[in-house]
């Protein structure tokens, strides 16, 4: 069942214009067995978000967790992986540049996703369709989640403070010799008013 419910995420999120007459053309007890599938996946999910992280790891080859807490999936090599689905819409005059955030952000989980070597995977949405996936290691944003909790705790850090947001944005990554383009929209020129500028020069090369 994972692969026919892989199949409608991909054209829902890529090709969503072919959605219906997939569907329609699909046995009724194989659409039965994905409805049920989602709604046991996200019913009482109060996490927007969920759905297309769950994408962007089958789009990337990667496995989802089944655990709510933790890394959202591991590569096909095993090591765990966090994504960041960011999602826009084409009427709020916002822009995507591939960032990312992490909240509730200490010295400890810095220190855990280092000796983790934990996978990004960074990926953009245009009211729900999917633009790019970004694959690069963790470690690359050390030294800018790092100084974030500098400035933060200049202070003594009391227990059980933590950073409430930490966030990064492409140019924290754009030089990393182990960037990765896993998917990136066709007609990318359509969505050009969406992307900063940096971003869409990278996407197009």
């Amino acid at each position: 069942m994972r692969s026919n419910l892989n199949r409608i995420l991909d054209i829902f999120f890529t090709s969503p214009e072919h959605l219906v007459p997939f569907l329609q053309e699909m046995e009724k007890q194989v659409l039965v067995d994905c409805f049920a599938d989602v709604l046991h996946r996200y019913a009482n999910d109060m996490n927007s978000s969920a759905l297309r992280e769950l994408f962007v790891l089958f789009k990337a080859g990667y496995e989802p967790r089944t655990k709510k807490l933790g890394y959202n999936g591991h590569a096909p090599d095993g090591r765990p992986c966090d994504v960041k689905p960011i999602n826009i819409r084409s009427t709020s005059g916002d822009k995507l540049n591939a960032r990312g955030n992490f909240s509730d952000f200490t010295y400890e989980r810095l220190e855990r996703y280092l000796a983790d070597d934990v996978i990004m995977l960074v990926s953009g949405f245009i009211d729900g369709r999917l633009i790019y996936i970004l694959r690069f290691p963790f470690s690359y944003l050390e030294t800018e989640l790092r100084r974030q909790l500098d400035r933060y705790f200049q202070t003594p850090r009391q227990p059980g403070q933590y950073l409430r947001s930490a966030s990064f944005s492409f140019k924290h990554y754009q030089n990393c010799p182990e960037l990765q383009v896993l998917y990136r929209e066709p007609d990318l020129q359509r969505f050009q008013p969406f992307l900063t500028r940096n971003l869409f020069r990278f996407l197009r090369a």
